[in-house]
């Protein structure tokens, strides 16, 4: 008696992230998966043909998939989700803490204000430098408590 065949098991599909969303357009960074030029292209064939995609595009060198559409993106999204092509991590990414930059600002234009100075420069240079890095100091201490 022979064996039965194993059905062979469907590849998870890539877990794509928002990279963008807007009305009618999402750009889509699936990863790996999206960097490999075949598969980038199989994705793009395979999309046009969801429900409401109107048009479809990969960039296999940032591995996104840039999708333009009718209606709802969710309904996009379920739909290649059906059909394995891929699943959307819609949890909303924690945006990146907000760089400190007027404390290196205000000590950059400090010490341009002291070379100034030096230099013999001190009215306007010197102490237009100095006013400046006194306002980013202050921004800079306004903003801590945030």
């Amino acid at each position: 008696m022979e064996p039965s065949p194993v059905p062979r098991a469907r590849p998870e599909p890539p877990l794509a992230r928002l990279a963008s969303v807007a009305p009618g357009r999402v750009r889509l960074n699936l990863g790996p998966a999206g960097r490999d030029p075949a598969r980038a292209a199989a994705l793009v064939r395979e999309s046009v043909l969801l429900p409401g995609v109107v048009s479809a595009a990969a960039n296999p060198l940032t591995g996104s998939l840039l999708l333009r559409f009718r209606g709802e993106a969710e309904t996009v999204f379920a739909a290649a989700a059906r059909q394995g092509l891929f699943r959307v991590d819609t949890t909303p990414q924690r945006p990146a803490a907000p760089a400190r930059a007027a404390p290196i600002a205000a000590a950059a234009l400090g010490l341009l204000a002291a070379v100034q100075a030096l230099r013999g420069a001190i009215l306007p240079p010197a102490v237009t430098l100095l006013w400046y890095a006194a306002s980013l100091a202050r921004r800079g201490d306004d903003r801590a408590g945030d």
